[in-house]
């Protein structure tokens, strides 16, 4: 019996720089018997597949093509996180003819939500880090989002507990070696002769300067407000007028920003040991590179009080302005 491997994410835990590469190396993964397949792929992963696995609406001709082809399939989407438990027993009772595999890379909670809150913003978020922080704080032992052993015990009891592999995420990082890690696990040896992910700027979703993400978050909540714009619209447009801004103030803005700005420390809180310890004593068997973390990161992040600055209003006004009339031409 074949393999089909579930690369699940979660989100901010280089999966964008793994879809690239595995793209990139798809011939040399044939070689190895494994298929990144082109089929349900959007850009670098295979996120339409989600929307099948959400809607139930697989084709004959779908589990036909995974069911009866002779090879290993690897499928990858931080999207896949986010699916309910039925809609993964519906995969698995689909694909009867494949062993299904997850993949999860597990980040250590309190290092993670920060990426997570920057990202909820690129996306047309509007809810500030502490708010964000504290929705997850308040309730961490049903928060998917700081307990990973959450949706790890959800994977187990899906496809057994012996087809669920957890890479050390934090591990991998340390020693910079989250691509041979990964491929690892799908049974392919990684070598210098694969095109690397690091040669293309594009291969990984980094993280922005937090006055940047306060500015958009701002613009956010105008364009919400006010014309009912919402997802990643925004930060697109201030990305692409950015020269035009800073004529506007923009470098003044981010100064006001600054102002308001506070360094947090976090990596050592009771969720993270908490989590620690149930990953370790549950699920010891299934992380494949574990190693103790203790790391500690200074994270910096803005009060509320600029948006109360009279000068930021005005200069936030313009680029609101500049940047509705700029769609609207």
């Amino acid at each position: 019996m074949n393999t089909f491997y579930l690369h699940v994410g979660p989100h901010k835990t280089g999966t964008t720089a793994i879809q690239k590469f595995l793209m990139d190396n798809r011939s040399v993964l044939f070689q190895n018997n494994l298929v990144y397949p082109k089929r349900h792929q959007s850009i670098f992963g295979h996120h339409p597949f989600r929307e099948l696995l959400n809607d139930r609406a697989l084709s004959r001709e779908d589990v036909d093509f995974f069911n009866q082809e002779p090879h290993d399939f690897l499928l990858s989407s931080e999207d896949f996180i986010s699916l309910s438990r039925d809609k993964f027993e519906y995969l698995r009772n689909a694909l009867d003819n494949k062993r299904i595999v997850i993949l999860y890379a597990w980040r250590r909670a309190s290092l993670k939500l920060y990426s997570i809150w920057q990202e909820t913003v690129k996306h047309g978020g509007t809810e500030g880090f502490f708010a964000y922080y504290h929705d997850h704080l308040a309730r961490p032992g049903q928060s998917q989002m700081l307990s990973a052993d959450l949706k790890v015990a959800m994977f187990c009891h899906v496809f057994g507990k012996e087809n669920v592999k957890i890479i050390d995420y934090d591990a991998s990082q340390r020693n910079q070696s989250l691509i041979p890690d990964f491929l690892q696990q799908v049974g392919v040896q990684y070598s210098d002769g694969m095109v690397s992910s690091a040669d293309n700027p594009d291969a990984a979703n980094r993280a922005m300067d937090v006055t940047d993400i306060e500015v958009i978050r701002a613009l956010n909540h105008v364009f919400k407000a006010n014309f009912g714009v919402t997802g990643s619209w925004v930060r697109h447009q201030y990305l692409k007028h950015r020269a035009e801004l800073d004529a506007l103030g923009l470098g003044d803005l981010k100064d006001i920003i600054r102002g308001a700005q506070k360094t947090l420390r976090v990596g050592n809180y009771f969720v993270d040991n908490r989590c620690e310890k149930i990953m370790q004593s549950r699920f010891a068997d299934n992380l494949v590179n574990y190693e103790p973390s203790a790391e500690l990161q200074d994270l910096q992040v803005v009060s509320d009080e600029w948006v109360f600055s009279l000068p930021a209003q005005q200069i936030l006004g313009k680029i609101a302005h500049l940047i509705r009339q700029a769609h609207e031409g």
